[in-house]
């Protein structure tokens, strides 16, 4: 996995300082359209891939498929990486909780977050905050879940942090559903002030480090405050 948040952190960098209001919570519809398109490529105009980020012909793209009987989507890699996200404005002081399902099918065999050159996972969800700090969760192959790991930071601009939610093949074909308090992980690895809003929402599977393949599917995502769920 190689560092290519550069794209995604230019893009946030050039949103206008006065653009035109924007909802605080997308609504699952919104955040999710395959869970309502059919089978086959999956096709959005908000999800798309990295701005700016070599776009090499992969060999699966991204695609709807159907899992015990609703739509959802897969990224499947063969010694690649796929990145696709899109811009959101998440209030992490109204909605701080993130929920998503996600089901890992293959992991790219030698993946380890711990190390550098085997930085891959069959899954990862990327936050992007104001302020260029990013958040990724990730299924790991080889790493303990708990596991956190700052590699590295985005040249003078931002930081990074890598936190293990699932680990190794024991729930692989299985849907598990995450939550996460994205303040409390926030402050914990950044200090600081309180987050800005969520920027930047990302999907990705990689096996190009180990070179070599990995499947996860992506179900529900949404942001909820946290008494009550969001609709």
């Amino acid at each position: 996995m190689r560092n290519y948040f550069g794209p995604v952190i230019g893009i946030v960098l050039l949103m206008p300082a006065v653009a035109r209001p924007e909802p605080a919570i997308q609504t699952m519809g919104e955040l999710t359209p395959w869970m309502t398109a059919r089978e086959g490529p999956f096709v959005s105009p908000d999800w798309r891939p990295y701005p700016g980020a070599t776009r090499p012909t992969l060999k699966f793209p991204p695609a709807v498929v159907m899992d015990g009987g609703r739509p959802v989507l897969e990224l499947r890699t063969v010694d690649e990486s796929i990145k696709i996200g899109r811009t959101v404005r998440i209030d992490v002081a109204r909605t701080p909780r993130m929920v998503w399902e996600w089901k890992a099918i293959v992991l790219p065999e030698g993946g380890d977050v711990r190390q550098p050159r085997r930085n891959d996972q069959a899954g990862r969800v990327v936050l992007v905050f104001e302020g260029l700090r990013v958040l990724l969760y990730v299924w790991d192959t080889s790493a303990p879940v708990g596991i956190e790991v700052r590699p590295d930071t985005l040249g003078d601009i931002g930081e990074r942090a890598l936190i293990v939610v699932r680990s190794g093949p024991t729930e692989l074909g299985q849907w598990r559903r995450e939550v996460r308090d994205m303040r409390k992980d926030y402050a914990r690895l950044f200090g600081g002030d309180a987050p800005g809003p969520v920027k930047w929402l990302g999907l990705e599977s990689h096996s190009d480090d180990v070179h070599s393949h990995s499947v996860v599917r992506f179900g529900v995502i949404r942001f909820e405050p946290l008494t009550g769920s969001a609709p």
